[in-house]
């Protein structure tokens, strides 16, 4: 987690975005693209794609916020290194599987998971604890690492207006001028850990995702079950986390992946190595 406390000492301050990107494009003597950041409005992140070096600063920024939320990471390394093999397995069958994954377990009784931009994948130690075999802890990691793949944050970060004429100008200038980003990743993190995203990016997760761990052999129905079971827990009332939809209506968005991908229902389980595993979780 060096890194990431060394990112905090790089984004920090407010959030003069539409201003600091103006600012860039002034001095940069282009008037074209003046004029396009200073009329971005809401055509946000429209004008250019985040790079996957902005990526991975937005990615650490918000991974950061997480871990302090969350009260720190699970400090067991054979354990650590088993939920990243996993992890590496399930990314190395995306649709991005040339950029790096890493997997940290929140040591937190909830039950939750995240993904930040980049590759940054957590899973609570509440969640950990109600899965029952390698196979759902696949699923679980596709979803996560689906969330990466189809850049669903920085999706959201584009769209947000808070990131109005950010362009790469303006990612530039907040990394000589940090003050300028902190908005940005405050914006990103509550959307990702208080409100949630659009209903639609987790169902995509959840079909996405399967289909990764699929791949790999894993048992397509695990993920089923892990659903089913959450929702015997929690009830079908919510969400098992109050930024998901409800689990009816992921049972059935993964039911019917399964049908029409016809993906493998009596794939790789692997019970007995997860218990071993995870036996100290």
């Amino acid at each position: 987690m060096t890194s990431l406390m060394a990112l905090s000492m790089t984004v920090v301050g407010c959030a003069e975005v539409q201003r600091a990107a103006e600012d860039v494009a002034r001095q940069s003597g282009n008037p074209r693209l003046a004029g396009a950041i200073h009329g971005a409005g809401n055509v946000v992140g429209s004008l250019f794609p985040i790079g996957y070096e902005e990526e991975s600063s937005i990615g650490q920024a918000i991974a950061l916020q997480v871990v302090a939320r969350y009260g720190g990471v699970v400090d067991q390394p054979e354990l650590v290194r088993y939920v990243n093999l996993v992890g590496r397995a399930v990314a190395n069958t995306s649709d991005r599987p040339d950029i790096p994954y890493h997997v940290a377990i929140l040591d937190h009784e909830s039950i939750n998971a995240f993904a930040a931009p980049a590759g940054y994948i957590f899973v609570t130690r509440g969640l950990l604890r109600q899965i029952k075999n390698e196979a759902e802890l696949a699923a679980v990691l596709g979803h996560e690492i689906a969330h990466v793949s189809e850049k669903h944050i920085l999706d959201v970060i584009q769209r947000s207006k808070r990131l109005a004429g950010v362009t790469e100008a303006g990612l530039s200038y907040a990394t000589s001028n940090p003050a300028a980003f902190k908005g940005v990743i405050d914006g990103a993190v509550k959307k990702l850990l208080d409100e949630g995203l659009d209903q639609e990016k987790e169902t995509e997760a959840d079909t996405v995702g399967e289909v990764f761990a699929a791949r790999v052999g894993y048992d397509a129905e695990a993920y089923v079950g892990l659903l089913t079971r959450l929702r015997d827990l929690k009830g079908d009332d919510r969400a098992l986390f109050k930024t998901h939809p409800n689990f009816s209506a992921r049972i059935e968005a993964v039911q019917k992946t399964i049908r029409t991908k016809r993906l493998v229902s009596n794939g790789l389980v692997l019970q007995e190595r997860f218990l071993r595993m995870t036996k100290r979780v």
